[in-house]
Formats: structure tokens, C-alpha cells, sequence
């Protein structure tokens, strides 16, 4: 047995590999270039160098650097000194174009809120003394229109102060909010008294430019009554610092609540602003522009701030639900027949809501007037246009579809039964009981004796009425017959009848109905059915007759039903023969008023001429002919008139339709005998006619 080796002569005698075997890597030369690290790949790389050739590498490498540091440094003070130019420059430009402001004394007094009395007025009608519609003016596009007015106050026609009067006015006029402070919002101060200092500072700066500057601009927008204050309130901040705050524009915004005898609709905004930029640097400091943006004081700039108000108003009507467009086009642009009313004032509008008259707002009541007459003629117009364009349509579908075949339709004939769900069982109708007898086999003679057979209609839940009925003796057994002993009877209610009483001969068995499952309900009376007395001495047994079930029609208890057709050319040839008819009525009429304006200007000016064949002729030959024409113009406009009443009248529709464009309306106080006076429908007003014509 060998002995066993030592651990280390077992692993010194171990098979050992003869060479080793590297790990495959990359290595990349001065160029970037990868290639395989191999030890002849790396010699040129890491060769041993000596230390005369290293120390000059290490030098030469320090050196590149300080020189890279130097230019970075003497770059970097190149851009200092280029942007501190710059600085200076700027520093310059701004000094010519912005000064420095400050109160020296700054008042003491606080400004408190106290907003106007309420005027007691007499007149009880004040709350209606403006004209006012009675909603919202919506295009066919679904858009409502913004509104708002702008004014200046000039140095020629302002008094000094004006800008702090204006300030205060619409400050104290401000709605308050849930914690009793007014609607208030601005650039200039952190309160109204700071705000009322920069508005004065900012006065005497425009007062000094020129003989006609503009001190102040003052703006009022109407926002949506069916919004919140602090919504409408956050309209006006939107627009505010969109079109002025953005360019360094001080502005001033306040809300206020329509006046308790006025429109509840009316909430409003005041905005004040300038055009010379200030910018606030402190408590009561101000930096002011030296220069006006003029470029915003134009009719586009107005424009743009129309268009911005109008965006701002759809964005919060989409973030309050209201989901109403808010456009900048005027009433004409929209094509709305409404006029422009004409602005009154203060004054005016008190001395209006005071009862006097008021030349301008019977001018703005006419004019509302008009408007509405204007709408509701235009709405029938675009009406009659619709349904022109229908009948085209319709037109052409006809012509269409009437080369196809026409298909019919039947509708299926269905039973009764089919048509209602019924949940009881139903059974065939059988004839009243006191009108039929009932026929059993033939049997010996039999012996008269008192018996008792219950066939009546019970209530639900109540006794059974018990009436006298055929009693019946028998001999013998009599035949059995192939019907059970029972009778049902169908009834309206389908009420299943109790089991006869008792005979004496339980041998007997009536005939029953047979059941018809097809059969439905059968509309009798539903009160008791009542058995007659029979009392015979000799009575005869036939054989049961056979039950014939009575199955009813679907004309009988159905009404009849046929698909309606919605695409009939006869209708609507009918719509076109009925409207081809007025448009010729209206054809006629129109010659016969040409012919008859033509005849009596004939005839009139043939009387002219004779007239003056035969008399000599006036002093003044053009007052004479000019009144002749004037009485032949009258002459014929009073029988083109009549012959149009005349018509109109024998050519009315008696149904009192509606009348087609074109056909003549009746001018305000004239009226006309109809014959049916349920279809008499005045028109209020002539569109663009006013109260006074």
C-alpha cells in the first residue's frame, strides 16, 4: 500500500498550467483609437523613461497650464469691463428717462369708506325710467357682446385735482366684500392713502408737459351679473395687469354694485390709469418715466384692449360654468339690429329717475324700441330662410328618391292576445247563464224534488249570493257524460268561479268550456250573473252540444295603426303648391299697384296739362305745378293704399297663418276688419320707426 503524500508535496506535484492566459480588455493610444491591451500594445505607453526626459515633460506640462490660467483671467476682466460699460450706459439711459419721486409730508389723515347716500326720489317709477332690454343681446353665433367706455380728463377742460377726486369717488363707490372692505386693487400703494399721493405726484408730471395733456384715463366695464364680486372684481385685476401693469402702467380697479332704483344687472368696473410709466420703489417713493406710451393711446391699442377684456371675460364665464363666448365686434359687425343708445351722464340720468323729461333718453327708449321691432322682424326673416332652405333640401330628396320603387309596408295582423301580457289564465268567452240553457243527456222521467245548484259570479272576499235554481229528481243513474264537473267562466276580470254545491246525485256532470290560450280579455259587465228558476215536471236529457270558442278579430278590439310616412311627396308638394300660390298672390297685387300708381299719375298729369291749357298761367309758374304734383302723388298714394287693403282683405288665408316676406304689414294705428278676430296679431312697431311717428 502506497503511503499517502504530504499536502505540500501533493500540491507541488498538481499539473500546473505552462502559461497564463490574460483578461481580453481595450486600451486607447494618444489618438483615442481602441485597440487590444496586449504587453507589446502597453510597452509604448508605460516604457520606462529617465529622470532628466520626465522632469522636463512635468515642466513643460505646468507651464501650458498657467498660460491657459492667464488668458482665462485676462478674459474674464475683459467682460467685467465691457458689462460695467454696458451698466453705465444703461444707468444713463434710465436717468434721462425715469425720475426719482417721494413725499415729503405724507399725510397723516386716513381715508375712510363711506359710500353714497341713497337718493329719495318722489317719482315712483324710477326704476323704469331708462330703457333697458330684456336680456342679454346673443348673436346667431351664441356670442355677447363687451362693453366699455373710456374718457381723459384734459388739462384744458379738468380742474386741478381731478385725478384725486376720481380716485376717491371710485373708492368710495366700491362694493364691500365679506369682511367690510371695498373692492380696491392697484400698483401705485399698499393703501388707498399711498395710491391717492401717487395718482397727485403723477398730475402734476403730465400737467407740466403740455397745454393739452392728458391727465387721466378712466374706464368702465360692464362684467356678468350672474357672477360673484370676487369674480368679477378678479376680471378687472386680469385685465389690469394685462394691459397696463405689464408696461409699468399705474392702475387703479374698483367694483361697483348697481344703485338701488337702477338695473340689479348693472355691475360695473372703474379702472384709472396713465400712460406715463411709475413704478413704486418704497413706502411713498416712485420711479416715473420721462416718456408717454403713446403707442398704446390709439385706435388699435383700443382695439387690443377690447379684444384682451373680451378674452378675459370668457376665460372666468368658462372657470364660473357659465360657458358663454364674449366677443369684441360691435352690433353691426355681429349683423344685430341694435342701435348705440346715447350716454346720458349723472345729471341726466338723475333729473331721468326724477320723472323729468329728458330729451336724450326719450331718444334711447325709442331707440330700444326699434331695436326690439328690428330683432323680432330680423328672427322672422332668418326663420323663412331656414325653412326655404328645408324645402329645398326636401326638394331635392323627393327628386332623388323618386326614381326608386316604393315598397310597401303591411303592418302584420296580430291577435289581441299577442298585444297584452296577461299572467292569469284565460279561458274562451261563454254566454250569460240567464240567457242560455244548459243541455244534458236524455233520462228516464225523474220525480221533482227540491235541489240546490249555486252557478253565480262572486266578489272577492264577500259572501256568495245564493240564488234559486233548477232542482232536478232522478230514478236512476243517469248517462255520464266526458266532461269534468265543473264550469269556468271567462269573465273581464278572469275570475275562476268556487265548485258547484252538493248534488244529491253525485252521478250528474255538467259540460265545461274548453280553454282557448289564445284568447284575451272580453269586455262584459262585471256584475253577478243571475240563474233562473226552473221548476219542471218532465224534463229531457240531450247529448252536450260542442263548445265553439269564440276568437274575436283585430279590428274589432284593436285600433287600427299604419306606419306613418315621413318622406310624403304629397305633403310636400302640397307646402310647395301652397307657397307657389302666395307668391304669385303677391305677384298680382304688386302689378295691380304698379298699373294703378301709373294710371292715376297719368290721369293726374293729364288734368296738369289741360289745366294749364285752359287757365292762364300763375304768377309763379313752379309753386303751382309743384303743388299739383304734390296733390297727384297723394291721389295716388291713397288709391295704391286702398288697393292694397283690398287685396290683402280679399286674399287674406282664413286659417290666419302667418304672412310670407313680402306680403303687406299695417302701419302702427291703422286697423283692419277681420272677420275672425281670434287671428288677429297687431305687429307692435314698423322696424326703424320711433314712438314719436
Amino acid at each position: 500500500m502506497a503511503k499517502p503524500s504530504t499536502p505540500s508535496r501533493a500540491l507541488r506535484n498538481a499539473p500546473q498550467r505552462k502559461e497564463h492566459r490574460y483578461i481580453d480588455a481595450l486600451i486607447s493610444d494618444d489618438f483615442g483609437r481602441p485597440s487590444k491591451l496586449t504587453i507589446q500594445s502597453a510597452n509604448s505607453f508605460a516604457k520606462k523613461k529617465l529622470d532628466a526626459a520626465s522632469q522636463s515633460l512635468q515642466l513643460r506640462n505646468e507651464q501650458q497650464q498657467k498660460k491657459a490660467r492667464r488668458i482665462e483671467v485676462r478674459d474674464w476682466r475683459n467682460a467685467e469691463r465691457y458689462i460695467a460699460a454696458e451698466l453705465r450706459d444703461s444707468d444713463r439711459r434710465s436717468r434721462a428717462l425715469w425720475r426719482s419721486l417721494n413725499t415729503k409730508v405724507r399725510p397723516d389723515q386716513k381715508v375712510r369708506h363711506t359710500p353714497p347716500r341713497e337718493r329719495k326720489r318722489a317719482w315712483p317709477f324710477a326704476s323704469v325710467a331708462l330703457p333697458r332690454y330684456d336680456g342679454p343681446v346673443i348673436d346667431r353665433n351664441r356670442q355677447r357682446g363687451v362693453f366699455m367706455r373710456m374718457r381723459y380728463y384734459s388739462r384744458k377742460t379738468a380742474k386741478a385735482g381731478v385725478s384725486q377726486r376720481v380716485a376717491l369717488y371710485c373708492y368710495h363707490g366700491a362694493e364691500l366684500d365679506e369682511d367690510g372692505d371695498p373692492y380696491v386693487a392697484t400698483n401705485v400703494g399698499y393703501s388707498i392713502e399711498e395710491a391717492l399721493c401717487g395718482f397727485d405726484h403723477l398730475e402734476q408730471i403730465n400737467w407740466s408737459a403740455q397745454k393739452n395733456a392728458k391727465l387721466l384715463m378712466h374706464g368702465i366695464l360692464a362684467v356678468d351679473h350672474r357672477q360673484s364680486p370676487d369674480e368679477m372684481m378678479a376680471c378687472g385685476v386680469r385685465w389690469a395687469e394685462g394691459a397696463l401693469g405689464r408696461f409699468d402702467l399705474p392702475y387703479l380697479v374698483t367694483l361697483h354694485a348697481p344703485p338701488p332704483d337702477g338695473d340689479q344687472r348693472n355691475w360695473h368696473l372703474h379702472i384709472l390709469w396713465s400712460y406715463r410709466p411709475m413704478v413704486r420703489t418704497g413706502d411713498h417713493e416712485w420711479d416715473v418715466g420721462a416718456m408717454l406710451r403713446t403707442d398704446l393711446d390709439n385706435p388699435k391699442a383700443m382695439k387690443a384692449f377690447r379684444e384682451m377684456f373680451a378674452a378675459v371675460m370668457t376665460e372666468m364665464s368658462y372657470e364660473a360654468g357659465q360657458n358663454q363666448v364674449w366677443t369684441a365686434k360691435s352690433n353691426a359687425d355681429r349683423g344685430l339690429p341694435h342701435e348705440p343708445q346715447v350716454h346720458l351722464g349723472g345729471a341726466k340720468t338723475n333729473m331721468a329717475r326724477d320723472g323729468e323729461y329728458v330729451a336724450e333718453n326719450e331718444d334711447n327708449h325709442e331707440r330700444v324700441l326699434r331695436s326690439k321691432a328690428a330683432a323680432i322682424d330680423d328672427a322672422l326673416r332668418h326663420a323663412d330662410a331656414v325653412l326655404t332652405n328645408a324645402q329645398i333640401v326636401a326638394r331635392a330628396l323627393t327628386r332623388r328618391f323618386a326614381r326608386l320603387p316604393m315598397l310597401s309596408m303591411p303592418v302584420p295582423q296580430r291577435a289581441a292576445s299577442a298585444l297584452t301580457s296577461v299572467n292569469t289564465e284565460i279561458y274562451s268567452v261563454a254566454p250569460p247563464l240567464s240567457m242560455k240553457t244548459i243541455d244534458v243527456p236524455a233520462v228516464p222521467p225523474i220525480r221533482p224534488e227540491a235541489t240546490r245548484l249555486v252557478g253565480s259570479m262572486p266578489v272577492r272576499e264577500r259572501n256568495i249570493a245564493r240564488r234559486s235554481t233548477a232542482a232536478v229528481s232522478l230514478s236512476g243513474c243517469p248517462a255520464a257524460t266526458p266532461r269534468p264537473a265543473r264550469i269556468e267562466i271567462a269573465n273581464l276580470r278572469n275570475w275562476r268561479l268556487p265548485p258547484l254545491a252538493s248534488n244529491r246525485e253525485p252521478n250528474v256532470k255538467l259540460p265545461a268550456i274548453a280553454k282557448s290560450a289564445t284568447m284575451s280579455k272580453v269586455p262584459f259587465p262585471t256584475q253577478a250573473l243571475l240563474l233562473r228558476s226552473v221548476y219542471k215536471r218532465d224534463q229531457s236529457i240531450e247529448p252536450p252540444r260542442p263548445v265553439r270558442p269564440i276568437v274575436p278579430q283585430l279590428s274589432e278590439f284593436a285600433t287600427s295603426w299604419t306606419r306613418p310616412d315621413f318622406a310624403d311627396p304629397d305633403i310636400l308638394e302640397r307646402v310647395l303648391a301652397r307657397n307657389d300660390a302666395e307668391r304669385k298672390r303677391d305677384e298680382k297685387r304688386r302689378n295691380r299697384e304698379e298699373e294703378t300708381s301709373v294710371r292715376a299719375a297719368q290721369a293726374a298729369e293729364a288734368a296738369a296739362s289741360q289745366q294749364a291749357t285752359t287757365q292762364p298761367q300763375p304768377t309763379e309758374p313752379r309753386a303751382g305745378t309743384s303743388n299739383s304734383r304734390k296733390n297727384a302723388w297723394h291721389l295716388a298714394r291713397a288709391k295704391r293704399l286702398k288697393a292694397m287693403i283690398e287685396s290683402d282683405e280679399a286674399e287674406r288665408p282664413v286659417d290666419g297663418a302667418l304672412r310670407q316676406p313680402g306680403r303687406a304689414i299695417e302701419r302702427p294705428g291703422e286697423k283692419r276688419e277681420d272677420k275672425n278676430p281670434s287671428s288677429q296679431s297687431p305687429f307692435p312697431r314698423w322696424p326703424g320707426q320711433g314712438v314719436s311717428e
